[in-house]
Order: C-alpha cells, then structure tokens, then sequence
C-alpha cells in the first residue's frame, strides 16, 4: 500500500517542493518520529521504501537532508527547547530541516562572552540546502563534537546552492560568526558523537537505497531498448555479447541488493561493528554502480549520455551518489584498517 501510494506520487509530478507538499498532505513525513509528536512511528524499512522509489523515478526531493537526516535526530532530541514546536513544523511540511556534517572549512564553535556561542567555518554537500529553513550542524566545541540548531536565516549565514538550482538541490552552507544563544545546543561529547554516527549510517543506507533504485531502471531501460532496437534486421536483444553485458548487469543488481539486506540487519549493531559493515555494503554498491551505469550508457549508444534521456539521468545520479556518504577509496581504506575482515565478492 505504500509502495503504491510512493509510485502514484511520482507519477503526478517530478518537482522537490509538489512531491514534498503531496507527502505532508498525506501524512508521509515523519514517518520514524514517534506518534507522540505527531509522526507515524514507522522504522527503517519505509525510510528506504521511499529513498528507493526516488531513485527509480529519478527525482530529486528534499527527502535525503529532512527525513532522513535532521527529523530522526531531532525526534531524538525531542524534549529539548530548541526543538519544540520544530517537529510538528516539519510534520507539517511548512518548514524544510536538513542536516550538515561535512566541512568545507572547519566549524568551530566558541563561547561568547556575554553568553552562548560564536560558530564559523564552511558546510560542504548539504543536502536541500539551498531550500532548508532549519539546519542542524556539527562543530567542534572545547574539541568535542557537537550538535546546533539554527535556522538558516540567522545574521552570519550564507547559502551557495550548487547548480542547476532545483529545488531540491544541495548548497554549502558558510557560517561567519553567527552568534547564537545557550539553546541552540543540541547535544555534546559522546551523545553528539552517537548522534552523528546514526545519522551518517541513515544517509548511507538510503544513499544505497537510492541507488537500488537507480539501478533497477537502467536494467529495465536497457533489456527494453535491446527488445525493441532494431540493427542488421533484427533485435539488439539476439546478439549474444549484448545478452551477457545483461546479464552481468542484473548480477550486480542482484548482489547489490543483498548487500543493501545485509547493512540494514547490522542498523542496530554496535557502533563500530556498524560501521565497519555499512563500509562494506557502499563499497560494493559503488561498484555494482559502476558496472550498471556505464554497461547501460554503452549498451543505449549516444542517447544513453544525454540528459533529455531518463538513462542519462540516472546514470548522473549514479554518478553522483557514489560519491555521497563514501566513496570507493575513503570506504576501502577504512576497512583495510580495520582488523575484521568482509567478503566483497
């Protein structure tokens, strides 16, 4: 039922903010937040339900920085002043929250003299943050994570949003000493830190789903175009050497999925054994990436590289997405480091 009710939202529209209202209006934002504060008390699965269906339909929403980011992070911090209110907001669809933890330029945050904090430095890769009203970032705070609130329309703030500048694009994000008060601490130390890690492994898993998806369309686009595209009188499809370039194509789709399985049973690992896993799973997912999007470009011909063609998207988003929350090298690297070991093939 809600995997239905997904494809008839993207199915009416492809632009960020009418796919964003149609989800408040049915109710299908905060699906993780406790019903107490007016969320659907829903888990991880239906999170990567809907980043998968984004993925297939190639639509860029506000999803990846609000949903799945800042909302849970905020639920969790629900009890705390700078949070109230903000949650039904985002229920609601009225506000856009996302959440920045990568530095552009380190983010410090230092007390003020007269009381509360003075917080610089650039975000880089925020998701929808060229729209979001209400950014939740890291800093370092008496060299220890920390979490603030703030809202973007702070004095000191400035957006650079990334082109083309849809609405659901990414921005950096630079802070030049934004001062704010004593409430818009969300967390310190080591609830910061587990904070961030649940967060990072969240955006990774449904960076994955994403891609899921994404891949489950170009196969579907390439076996069709090689059913339908005629050469030398007959079907592209009746050429054995297309036929096995395919056939691998659904092999690492296939592996990728399971992989996907795998990181979503590990969520509620230890911190550290999780972390080490969801290396694993975007590594072969970044591969199996790879191998689907440039087999299915080369398998089009020329339509398959540009942007008028869904392929092309897709493979755009691909693309882009394997660099998002870990890229081949920085996830390989980490687990060489690590002493357990994860078959990869």
């Amino acid at each position: 039922m809600l995997q239905d009710s997904i494809e008839g939202i993207l199915s009416s529209t492809s632009d960020a903010d009418a796919v964003w209202t149609q989800l408040a209006e049915l109710g299908m934002l905060g699906l993780t937040i406790s019903e107490a504060d007016d969320g659907a008390g829903l888990g991880l699965a239906e999170l990567l339900l809907f980043a998968h269906g984004f993925g297939q339909a190639g639509v860029s929403t506000h999803y990846l920085g609000a949903e799945i980011l800042a909302m849970p992070l905020l639920a969790a911090q629900s009890s705390h002043p700078a949070v109230a209110g903000l949650l039904a907001d985002c229920v609601a669809g009225t506000r856009i929250a996302t959440l920045a933890l990568d530095d552009l330029a380190p983010v410090t945050a230092t007390r003020a003299a007269g009381g509360g904090f003075v917080i610089s430095g650039v975000k880089t890769l925020v998701p929808s943050g060229s729209k979001a009203g209400i950014i939740v970032l890291s800093a370092s705070l008496d060299d220890a994570p920390a979490l603030f609130v703030l809202d973007t329309e702070t004095d000191g703030i400035t957006r650079v949003p990334y082109e083309p500048a849809a609405s659901g694009a990414g921005a950096d994000v630079v802070f030049d000493a934004v001062g704010v008060d004593e409430a818009a601490l969300l967390a310190k130390g080591d609830e910061a830190d587990r904070l961030i890690a649940d967060a990072r492994a969240r955006g990774l898993l449904a960076v994955c789903a994403d891609m899921l998806g994404c891949m489950e369309k170009l196969l579907d686009l390439t076996v069709d175009y090689l059913r339908t595209r005629q050469q030398f009188g007959q079907p592209l499809a009746s050429f054995q050497v297309l036929q096995h370039a395919a056939v691998d194509m659904y092999v690492e789709l296939e592996t990728a999925r399971a992989m996907l399985d795998y990181g979503v049973r590990l969520y509620d690992a230890p911190q550290n054994e999780r972390a080490h896993a969801l290396d694993a799973v975007k590594f072969k997912l970044n591969a199996a990436a790879k191998t689907v999007g440039e087999s299915a470009v080369q398998l089009h011909g020329g339509i398959g590289m540009t942007m008028e063609s869904l392929t092309g998207r897709l493979f755009a988003r691909l693309t882009a997405d394997r660099l998002s929350f870990g890229d081949s090298r920085a996830c390989l690297a980490r687990l060489v480091a690590n002493d357990a070991s994860i078959a990869l093939s």
